[in-house]
């Protein structure tokens, strides 16, 4: 009788799991390496404003840190993004937008893409872009004010694809021009076109071909971003109309919920917060903040997301998305030009925790337990991600007036931009 050689076969069945496990951390130590160094769409790498495996060195009593180079930049609140060796700005420069390409240590350019730009605000505010590029497989994307959507190769910045969204799907151009960023996901370009057509669509990374479009939905200037679970991947939106969520293969819409102001002259701008399996969003305009939670559907309730709660006057986001930590919100409650207020809200019952006033409005980006914010006056504030109370940690002046751009933080640096300057802090080096 054959009997099975016991101890060889138990130390071969180790050996394979020992070889997956050790597969399994190389993974996922080198994908934490590539989050820290790129910031490579709108609110990084995580699509929530938050970087995990990072840390913020405070500068000592009397130091500064130090601006890595400086660059004078064209007009518009498009964001800078980072990869592992350069800045990506989309900006715009005597009648021409602009995507620029410089170098990550030195702010040298490496390349230039340029097209002629007719859009005109209606309302006398900026003609530049508003919306920020996205990067992926070495294909960046970008979105202009006009409609125009341009993919062109990162290494030397030569156009692949073009696509006018305003004349293939009567993308409307809302009060300040079309603004969402594009989300790539996978192969695909995900996009908030709004109109009689369609409301988000889909176009092929590799060739700009329309791959799906869903059921009309007006657009806004918030940005979608991915929602991924055990069942399917999916998009959420904040439509003009409400809280959109489409399945990122198809299109096929999973949930909406309406989700708008009564005042027509108005803007949902602030991009849905992803928590785990739960989803916040918030605009002002007598909107309010909502939690949804995301759960299995089964045959006899469809319905997957579940409002948990809906209140006013909590955290009403104008146009800075907030971050969390620890169970709360971190975010600036209240219109951008009537005072708003630094806040920290209890995620599970909307409580505020603490409101910080003077420092006007701004974005954020929570680095582990640390979140800094660059606000309207250009100056940079780093202060706990701590619930019971606001403790500032650091503050320096780095820009001008009239910040509204977000920034982005990769690889040790930060990289911020005003109406006329681009700069590159370095977080490790002192002055």
């Amino acid at each position: 009788m054959f009997i099975r050689p016991f101890r060889t076969s138990v130390l071969n069945d180790f050996k394979i799991e020992m070889f997956c496990l050790i597969g399994l951390v190389m993974l996922f130590f080198t994908h934490s390496e590539i989050k820290a160094n790129e910031w490579s769409n709108w609110l990084g790498p995580n699509h929530d404003g938050s970087i995990e495996n990072m840390d913020v060195t405070i500068p000592p009593s009397g130091k500064e840190y130090i601006v890595r180079w400086k660059k004078n930049i064209g007009i518009g609140w498009s964001s800078p993004i980072i990869d592992k060796n350069a800045v990506y700005l989309h900006d715009r420069k005597n009648g021409k937008e602009y995507i620029d390409s410089f170098d990550l240590n030195t702010g040298d350019e490496r390349w230039s893409f340029s097209y002629l730009s007719e859009y005109r605000d209606s309302f006398g505010m900026s003609d530049g872009p508003r919306s920020t590029p996205a990067l992926s497989r070495g294909v960046m994307v970008s979105h202009g004010p006009q409609g125009l959507v341009h993919a062109v190769a990162v290494k030397d910045g030569k156009l692949i694809w073009m696509r006018d969204l305003k004349k293939d799907f009567s993308s409307p151009k809302g009060f300040f021009g079309r603004c969402s960023s594009p989300l790539i996901f996978e192969d695909k370009v995900i996009l908030d076109v709004g109109g009689p057509l369609c409301g988000l669509v889909a176009l092929s990374l590799k060739s700009g071909k329309t791959l799906w479009a869903s059921e009309p939905h007006g657009n806004d200037y918030s940005s979608p971003v991915p929602f991924l679970n055990d069942q399917q991947a999916l998009g959420l939106a904040f439509m003009r109309d409400g809280f959109l969520a489409v399945s990122l293969k198809t299109g096929q819409k999973n949930y909406f919920a309406p989700f708008r102001s009564p005042i027509d002259s108005s803007v949902n701008a602030a991009s849905p917060l992803v928590l785990g399996n739960k989803v916040f969003i918030s605009s002002c305009y007598e909107v309010g903040a909502g939690l949804w939670e995301y759960r299995k559907g089964s045959d006899r309730e469809q319905k997957m997301f579940h409002q948990l709660w809906r209140k006013n006057d909590v955290l009403d986001c104008h146009y800075s998305t907030p971050v969390s930590h620890g169970g709360y919100l971190f975010g600036f409650h209240g219109r951008q030009e009537r005072s708003p207020v630094l806040r920290c809200v209890r995620l599970k019952d909307a409580e505020v925790q603490w409101s910080k006033g003077s420092m006007g409005s701004g974005n954020l980006i929570r680095v582990a337990n640390k979140i800094l914010t660059i606000t309207e006056k250009g100056e940079l504030v780093i202060f706990s991600a701590e619930f019971s109370k606001f403790e500032i940690l650091y503050s320096q002046q780095v820009l001008g007036t009239g910040v509204k751009s977000h920034f982005a933080i990769a690889g040790g640096v930060l990289v911020a931009r005003d109406s006329r300057r681009l700069i590159c802090l370095d977080l490790n080096s002192f002055d």
